[in-house]
């Protein structure tokens, strides 16, 4: 998740001002995975997974781009 968070800031940092920090990737992985963890036992089962995303209407709406794509 991390590698992919960092591409996505590799790609989306350059666009931004100011300037995203270094750990910014790292911090935003952090805060999705305290965010799934429902029952905070340190491991994001698929159904916790599932379920955030589900509830979460930020991930809802970006998902959403993929249903034309499919």
């Amino acid at each position: 998740m991390l590698e992919i968070m960092k591409s996505i800031y590799d790609m989306m940092g350059r666009c931004t001002h100011p300037t995203l920090r270094d750990s910014a990737p790292a911090e935003h992985v952090e805060l999705f995975f305290q965010k799934m963890d429902r029952n905070g036992d340190g491991v994001v089962t698929f159904e916790e997974f599932l379920e955030t995303c589900q509830k979460d209407k930020d991930i809802m709406s970006s998902m959403q781009i993929f249903e034309n794509a499919i």
